[in-house]
């Protein structure tokens, strides 16, 4: 069933609207394609920033996010690319060990 806030998929839109964000086994996946600057930068943070355990997040991007670097060492994570679709940057993004 199609719910609010979610596309059929089960996609469900991240708050404030900045991506889309499902679960899958291999984490949490945050889609930001589309999305004007800073916003990825933001929502990619934000979601970090909330996660309390070793849960790695999937981050869908339209280019490499040289700023996110930074921030996500300061928080402690850090990025690592994996495969993504064609034209996509895809990074799995945990917590530094």
């Amino acid at each position: 069933m199609h719910t609010p806030g979610s596309d059929p998929a089960g996609h469900r839109a991240a708050p404030g609207g900045a991506g889309k964000r499902w679960t899958e086994a291999d984490g949490i996946h945050i889609d930001v394609r589309g999305l004007p600057a800073p916003e990825p930068l933001v929502a990619i943070l934000e979601l970090v920033g909330s996660i309390r355990d070793a849960t790695p997040v999937i981050a869908h991007l339209d280019r490499d996010p040289t700023m996110l670097y930074p921030e996500l060492a300061e928080l402690g994570w850090s990025a690592e690319p994996i495969d993504g679709a064609p034209g996509e940057v895809r990074l799995r993004l945990a917590p530094a060990s």
